[in-house]
């Protein structure tokens, strides 16, 4: 069998990986820090048939300096690189992120000549993780559930907690999640029957008329969650349109019959609902505030103000990415030279997303493109462009409200997060949002 090394600091991702690298492309993964680790055992066993490592590891520019040391030596090992590495694009295969697991192992398979005859002989079993969180809103599965074991040499193990057909609620759930759980596992062969079960009972609970707000709010949470983990692993798929396009219709009716703003955030709290889903839900709180407000307002501009809100940080992985709002934000973060360069692009990366969305038009494009204030989709301008679109500039202060009220260390009186919107945005036209949210929440 061949040997292949991986380079994936994110642990939850190398399993992934390594898993399936192993069951389908039939190499022996061999796991890696870094790149100087990775080049310490290459230097006592040049026969390693793969390297597939990230760009970037912190600091480190790992796939460069594994490729350099490969051209000096002589060694003529291919490598697949995880992220974007300019320098190194043209002549080694390099994978956007997010990277599916699929598109990764049939490259290596395609580099070590493996056929898929040769992997359907193997008999090891497979297993693909999912959140905890796919598990909030169905009472059964339909197939066998598994967790994860660490044992004793630091090997892995299987082990079923769930029988096809078991009833459990959300409380038994939450009972593994207390115990440090994060993952239920199940057999990849059920994945997109599995994620089918739980997209048609999460619609099939949103689309009903009589739900209790709480209730209501926590579903909108989930599905929301569903699809980020769904784009993140498969892209903007026809049951993940469905699915988004449902929860979008929930939050619009949830937001007109939103209660008071002290009562929503406790609603919001209350339930465990992620940060994303809060900011997301809150934006466009505090935007139907001000559009309500605007003299060219019509009940459209919610529905897209929603979308957008929907789409606008689906592709960021993480709260820290979320929270971020300026470059000074961005510099000051714990975040890795990855992180920060996800956050940076991750505007232009969701209106290229949204081309695929069939209520796609070019506004939404726009807006989605434009609702940091720039107009190219990148960075984080210290003054927004006065020319961007007119929802994306509400977009940008409901956005700039929202995250300071939700930090944990900035001002929570509603004059003071004003004053500070204020001084940010000097622009004529966002002092005039400024004036109509503070006539609103004043």
């Amino acid at each position: 069998m061949s040997q292949t090394i991986l380079i994936e600091p994110n642990e939850n991702l190398r399993k992934l990986f390594s898993i399936n690298l192993n069951t389908y492309a039939a190499t022996d993964v061999v796991p890696r820090e870094n790149a100087t680790d990775a080049i310490a055992l290459l230097s006592i066993l040049p026969s390693i048939n793969l390297i597939v490592a990230k760009s970037q590891v912190g600091s480190e520019q790992t796939a460069i300096r594994i490729y350099n040391f490969l051209k000096e030596k002589n060694l003529q090992i291919p490598m697949i690189i995880l992220g974007e590495c300019r320098e190194l694009a043209p002549d080694v295969l390099t994978l956007k992120e997010p990277i599916s697991w699929d598109v990764l192992v049939k490259h290596a398979a395609d580099i070590l000549c493996v056929k898929e005859e040769e992997v359907k002989k193997k008999s090891q079993p497979m297993f693909v993780a999912l959140e905890s969180n796919f598990f909030y809103d169905i009472d059964h599965t339909p197939c066998d559930v598994y967790i994860q074991i660490k044992k004793a040499d630091n090997s892995y193990q299987f082990v079923k907690r769930l029988r096809a057909q078991d009833s459990f609620t959300k409380e038994d759930i939450e009972k593994y999640e207390a115990q440090g759980l994060k993952y239920f596992h199940i057999p990849k062969d059920f994945e997109h029957y599995f994620v089918t079960f739980v997209t048609n009972n999460l619609i099939q609970k949103l689309e009903e008329d009589e739900v209790d707000f709480s209730i209501r709010l926590s579903l909108n949470a989930n599905a929301y969650e569903v699809v980020r983990d769904q784009i993140a692993k498969v892209g903007l798929d026809e049951s993940m349109h469905t699915l988004a396009d449902t929860c979008i219709r929930s939050m619009v009716f949830t937001i007109k019959e939103a209660p008071t703003l002290a009562n929503l955030l406790k609603q919001l709290f209350k339930n465990k609902i992620s940060y994303a889903y809060q900011h997301a839900h809150l934006v466009c709180v505090i935007g139907h505030f001000i559009l309500l407000r605007q003299q060219w307002y019509e009940p459209k501009h919610l529905d897209i103000f929603t979308l957008v809100s929907f789409f606008s940080d689906i592709t960021l992985k993480n709260p820290e990415q979320i929270q971020v709002n300026t470059m000074t934000e961005l510099k000051a973060s714990k975040l890795s030279n990855e992180q920060r360069q996800v956050v940076l692009n991750h505007a232009n990366d969701a209106a290229e997303l949204i081309k695929d969305y069939p209520n796609y038009n070019k506004n939404i494009e726009d807006i989605i493109r434009h609702h940091h204030g720039s107009l190219d989709g990148f960075g984080f301008p210290e003054e927004p462009n006065e020319t961007v679109h007119p929802l994306a500039k509400i977009f940008i202060i409901a956005d700039a409200f929202v995250k300071i009220m939700l930090a944990p260390h900035t001002p929570k009186n509603k004059k003071e997060i004003l004053a500070i919107l204020y001084a940010q945005y000097p622009g004529q036209s966002f002092q005039d949002i400024i004036g109509v949210l503070e006539e609103k929440i004043a």
